[in-house]
């Protein structure tokens, strides 16, 4: 692999100019955002960065073959087939998040076992899962005992993932020069959102029709092959096994020592404050468009496949201007989009606009452009922010507080729905009911959070 640096990623002191700061004005901003290049087909090539973290982006790539199926659309229509209601979804939901606390005892096998061989081990195990979860399908009869079949896998499946999935961050941070980060985290997001769609394109293959329960093992059994060849392209990304990196960033720093930082306790507040409010988006589409607006299986698992669409189509114009502008106007747009995103939701359950596919594919467009772009930034905000001095803990924590806020959304959300249940009241031509209620606080839920990301500190760099 030649390792020459791109031209807008230059691995160099003097790449770019400074991330931006608070004397820049909105006018000049405004300016770089609307002139920036698309960004050129190269940045899907590793030029640049350290060799071997090629197999990083076909990681990603594979491994979204993966959790789009086990923890996306078609694991929540399959509970909605199998009688699940709106709580339920809920908890489903909050599984995988929450049990991502594991990520603080996780951060003690790192030091002694290293970053890939932590990863492999939880990626090759929760794999297993996966062929299990195929397996209660066919194996299993009745709705309860498919259900409770597959709450046990998800839970034996989330506990894996949150006991090695912490040590992804610590890892690549350690690998990737930090002006070069925008360029990996860019790439990672492409190639697992090709992934990501053609996960649900292969999943609406496989439920054309009104498919029966047993049907779901084949996008399961997909998933797992996916898993299986992501972990042989883990195994090829290198290692941080020099002892001094492990001692440094393996020091146990207190809760209240990360706390007493204002820049770390800001992005947790922020970060926190994003799951709540964004949280079950995801999940109570899917329950609107099955439970109420009554769409196909596969038509929603193809609709909600545009947010993959949108999601790499927009990644190329982040990938030319988020190592020269910074991340946080990329997150302030993104987030301006989420607000649009619910406020469209919100007319169409409203019964405002009709729930059209081609109004449904929009907003399912939208969210991922603004989806995977936010991702990009903030994920290239943590790295320039946490100090190295402890990063594993630093990571662990912020990713299992996190984690558990993105977990309550759903459970918080899915109980309003439950309570309020099908009573609703109209306003003239506007239909109050659950889901609008939902869509309608959503909408206003997003607002605080661009004052919130503007408070963001992007001009510090912890030592890296």
């Amino acid at each position: 692999m030649t390792d020459i640096p791109d031209e807008p990623f230059a691995a160099s002191s003097e790449a770019g100019p400074p991330l931006p700061g608070k004397n820049r004005t909105p006018d000049s901003l405004l300016l770089r955002l609307a002139g920036a290049p698309l960004a050129p087909l190269s940045t899907l090539s590793a030029v640049g960065l350290p060799a071997g973290t090629a197999w990083a982006g076909w990681f990603a790539l594979l491994n979204a073959l993966t959790w789009p199926i086990v923890l996306g659309s078609p694991l929540f229509l399959y509970a909605k087939a199998l009688g699940a209601g709106d709580l339920m979804l809920g908890i489903l939901a909050a599984i995988p998040p929450l049990l991502a606390i594991l990520h603080i005892p996780g951060a003690h096998l790192m030091p002694r076992m290293g970053y890939r061989r932590v990863m492999i081990w939880g990626w090759g195990s929760r794999t297993v899962l996966i062929f299990i979860m195929a397996l209660t399908t066919i194996i299993f009869t009745s709705s309860t005992a498919r259900l409770a079949g597959i709450f046990l896998c998800i839970i034996t499946f989330s506990a894996l993932r949150g006991l090695s999935g912490g040590a992804w961050m610590p890892w690549v941070t350690g690998l990737i020069p930090p002006d070069v980060r925008g360029k990996f985290f860019l790439r990672d997001q492409l190639y697992g959102q090709s992934g990501n769609l053609l996960a649900l394109l292969a999943s609406t293959a496989f439920l054309l029709g009104n498919p029966d329960p047993r049907q779901f093992s084949l996008p399961f059994l997909f998933a797992g092959i996916g898993g299986t060849i992501s972990v042989l392209c883990l195994m090829r990304v290198p290692d941080i096994s020099a002892p001094e990196h492990h001692a440094q960033t393996g020091e146990v720093v207190s809760m209240i020592q990360m706390m007493s930082e204002k820049i770390f306790r800001c992005l947790c507040i922020f970060n926190i404050l994003y799951m709540l409010v964004l949280g079950g988006l995801t999940v109570f589409t899917i329950a609107f468009l099955r439970g109420v607006v009554g769409f196909s299986q596969s038509a929603i698992v193809l609709l909600s496949g545009m947010s993959a669409l949108g999601g790499v189509i927009s990644l190329f114009w982040c990938g030319a201007v988020i190592d020269r502008i910074g991340s946080k106007p990329i997150m302030l747009l993104s987030l301006a989009a989420f607000a649009a995103v619910f406020a469209g939701w919100w007319a169409v359950a409203g019964k405002i606009v009709p729930p059209s596919p081609p109004m449904v594919g929009c907003l399912y467009l939208l969210m991922g452009i603004a989806g995977m772009n936010f991702a990009a930034a903030n994920n290239r905000l943590q790295s320039l922010n946490i100090p190295r001095a402890g990063r594993n803990h630093y990571f662990a924590v912020f990713l299992a507080i996190v984690n558990v806020a993105a977990g309550a959304s759903p459970l918080i959300w899915g109980l309003i729905l439950e309570i309020i249940g099908r009573h609703h009241v109209a306003t003239g031509s506007l239909q109050w009911n659950r889901y609008s209620i939902y869509f309608a606080c959503g909408t206003l839920l997003t607002l605080p959070l661009l004052a919130l990301c503007r408070g963001l500190d992007e001009n510090h760099q912890a030592a890296v």
